[in-house]
């Protein structure tokens, strides 16, 4: 009986005493935060000097399926004056999808045994908005006015970028009137840029992609063909500007107003499927496609419609 008890007594010191030469543990900057918003994670171990291999944690891309790792900064040794040594890998993390997530225990191998952290529990809240469910009607689209000396000094690249091709152009055309015409040789016409565009929309719209579910696919997939068609119809960046900086572009293109702002809503609400992750309806969706065509055939180069009909 005596046995009995001087054992329960030291035991449990022994094990404390093992467990408390190695501590693993986790803490974040905050437990609340927004969508989109980053938090940094931090795994930390304080262990004996003495100890011979650390195993840190495997990390993928995502936590527990609703936090995405944004970067791992590795691993730092933390000077200390005590007996213990701490060693900290910061993670910095992320999510796009409100509600309560858990961050799952970390596991790791101290000298071939396995410890694990707690898990933890963290709340993403959404962006506050205007309106707390229905969207807004657009606006009507303020006209600003033009000033000629404010377009120059904005454009002076452009401008002067454009004399130089003026220059080279007309050099290049002065080189080929000069040199003997080679002999004619009949090509296949090449086919107009419109029409490639609205062959590449009804495939598009064959594959059936938001009736599938695929919201971000069908929209990304229509607003890189519309962004390539006006780069090369109008000669402009679109593929690599922002909604706002190709608006503000094609404020002195050909295109009239209401064609700019049909262009511009059908951009909005792309990225407010891309990057907001908001659902459309089937008429949103539906209508983005009609929009499309619609711009394509209303805009389409004059000569195009002569060469082909």
């Amino acid at each position: 009986m005596r046995l009995g008890a001087l054992l329960t007594i030291i035991f449990p010191s022994l094990l404390f005493a093992q467990s408390a030469s190695t501590v693993v543990g986790v803490d974040l900057d905050t437990s609340v935060f927004r969508i989109g918003e980053q938090v940094q994670l931090r795994m930390r171990i304080d262990h004996d000097p003495a100890i011979r291999s650390i195993e840190w944690p495997a990390i993928g891309d995502t936590l527990g399926g609703h936090l995405e790792v944004v970067a791992d900064r590795g691993v730092d040794t933390i000077p200390s004056d005590g007996t213990l040594q701490r060693q900290e890998r910061t993670l910095l993390i992320t999510s796009f999808d409100t509600g309560f997530w858990a961050v799952p225990p970390f596991r790791f191998v101290v000298d071939g045994k396995p410890m694990e952290s707690k898990a933890l529990l963290l709340e993403v809240r959404t962006v506050p908005l205007d309106s707390a469910s229905t969207m807004q009607d657009i606006k009507d689209i303020i006209t600003l006015p033009f000033s000629m000396g404010h377009w120059v000094r904005e454009h002076t690249a452009w401008l002067l970028g454009g004399v130089a091709v003026l220059l080279i152009l007309a050099l290049l055309v002065y080189l080929f009137m000069k040199r003997p015409r080679p002999t004619t040789v009949t090509q296949e016409p090449t086919i107009p840029l419109y029409q490639r565009v609205l062959a590449a929309l009804e495939t598009l719209e064959k594959e059936r992609l938001w009736q599938q579910g695929d919201h971000k696919g069908y929209h990304s997939r229509i607003t890189d063909l519309l962004r390539g068609y006006i780069e090369e119809r109008y000669h402009v960046p679109a593929l690599e500007s922002t909604t706002d900086e190709l608006i503000r572009e094609l404020r002195v293109s050909p295109l009239s107003t209401d064609q700019r702002g049909q262009l511009e809503n059908m951009l909005r609400l792309a990225d407010m499927v891309k990057f907001a992750k908001t659902t459309p309806s089937s008429e949103e969706n539906e209508r983005m496609m009609t929009s499309t065509v619609r711009f394509v055939n209303e805009t389409r180069s004059t000569r195009e419609l002569v060469g082909h009909g």
